[in-house]
């Protein structure tokens, strides 16, 4: 079999790109009048307010199950990448390129500069990104403080303004997370990445890496370390958070996880905490079994999915099954719902027979029922002990300061603001 090498060629009048057995050519000259259509698209969505609308997203229901792991990965790190030194025009860059790919899947990210000027570089199917990213996109990053950057824009960085297409042989000599920002750009062009999706990552990454989310952190956290409060007291702050905060449905998942990092933290718990996944990966083919897992060694032993306003579980109870069959050693597991659970027969039947079928016991429990199961036989003085803890697990997972066992991918600003509000009538001074 013939083996091909990536390479760029470049002649007087154009630029070959070739990847595997694939070619295409980018001709140098004024736009046409395609790229002309196309950059007036991206403009008339950009002051329609395509950035705004992408954060309001953020805080409704935008999930990143559209997104694999590994693209995931990728874009974490590129966030990760950025010091007080290097990397903000690549993260800024990339932000734009996906917004431009989002609003029209036809014009290439690789090709940055494009006008009808004959007395400047341009490429005939390009997109002048510097005047988009001058207009729009610095101005954007900003206002909302997602990235410390010159207000002249991320193209001043000259190594971002040479003459050839952005791809891995873009030789220009640059510093920071250059690896996952051409990833990222090779992904969204084969049509792999949804750009969309992606974008929406990485600005909630972005958000949740800004000094003024840092700041509101510190402050609940700060606040939540005062509260001084019985357990009945902690189970009252959670619940009335997760009813009374936006996407509850994941809020949910991170206060039963915060719940069980606080028996953790305790020796209570029978097993090891697996760090909390993102909302796509409890099924096979990550190898999950529920949202929160205690493991021995690498076997689960122990499971449990939250589930917001999902009474009734009988296709969970199958999906379940399913997974049990590759799991055999859990000893436990079970649903957890913020509201009474539907007990017919059918249901109290069938998760009998999976407990049978696996020789693991099923649990069914509404949320005051798992708080009443986990800590039976304590002491109030225990119990005290493990609200406080709670209340300060919840708080610092949402605040970023536990990504070892809580990496949470979405903005968790609003859910801030949310337990701060709670946390306040507890008579606390902020």
């Amino acid at each position: 079999m013939k083996e091909y090498e990536t390479h760029l060629t470049v002649y007087g009048n154009r630029s070959e790109l070739y990847v595997g057995e694939s070619r295409t050519i980018y001709m140098e000259g004024r736009q046409t009048s395609d790229a002309v259509a196309r950059t007036q698209k991206i403009v008339k969505a950009f002051e329609d307010g395509f950035y705004i609308t992408a954060m309001k997203h953020l805080q409704e229901t935008v999930a990143f199950d559209g997104l694999s792991d590994e693209q995931s990965s990728i874009i974490k790190s590129l966030v990760n990448g950025v010091t007080s030194e290097v990397g903000r025009a690549l993260v800024g860059l990339t932000c734009l390129q996906l917004a431009i790919k989002s609003i029209e899947p036809q014009q290439s990210i690789r090709l940055h500069k494009g006008g009808k000027s004959d007395s400047r570089f341009s490429w005939q199917e390009g997109i002048s990104m510097r005047t988009l990213d001058n207009t729009f996109n610095t101005p954007f990053l900003r206002e909302y403080g997602l990235l410390k950057i010159n207000k002249d824009g991320i193209m001043m960085t000259r190594s971002l303004a040479e003459n050839y297409p952005y791809s891995r042989l873009y030789k220009a000599e640059m510093r920071g997370p250059i690896k996952p920002w051409l990833e990222i750009v090779e992904a969204a062009e084969s049509g792999s990445l949804p750009p969309y999706l992606a974008l929406c990552l990485l600005l909630s990454l972005l958000k949740n890496n800004s000094d003024t989310f840092a700041a509101k952190a510190e402050q609940v956290i700060s606040v939540a370390k005062r509260v001084k409060a019985v357990f009945a007291d902690a189970v009252q702050i959670v619940t009335r958070f997760v009813s009374e905060t936006t996407y509850s449905a994941r809020a949910f998942e991170v206060v039963i996880h915060s719940f069980v990092q606080a028996l953790t933290e305790m020796r209570l718990a029978d097993g090891g905490l697996v760090p909390l996944s993102q909302m796509r990966s409890a099924n096979k083919k990550h190898g999950n079994v529920g949202d929160i897992e205690l493991k021995h060694g690498n076997m689960i032993i122990e499971s449990w999915d939250a589930k917001y306003g999902k009474p009734y579980l009988r296709d969970e109870l199958e999906e379940l099954n399913d997974k049990l069959e590759y799991h055999p050693n859990v000893e436990v597991a079970g649903f957890i719902v913020n509201t009474d659970v539907d007990r017919s027969s059918e249901i109290v039947e069938r998760a009998e027979e999976i407990s049978d079928i696996h020789e693991c016991e099923v649990h069914l429990l509404s949320f005051s029922e798992w708080i009443d199961m986990k800590t039976d036989g304590l002491s109030e003085k225990q119990k005290t002990e493990l609200g406080q803890r709670w209340i300060i697990a919840a708080v610092e997972s949402f605040g970023q300061k536990r990504l070892d066992v809580a990496p949470i991918d979405e903005p968790c600003d609003a859910w801030l603001d949310s337990l701060l509000a709670i946390l306040a009538n507890k008579n606390v001074t902020i």
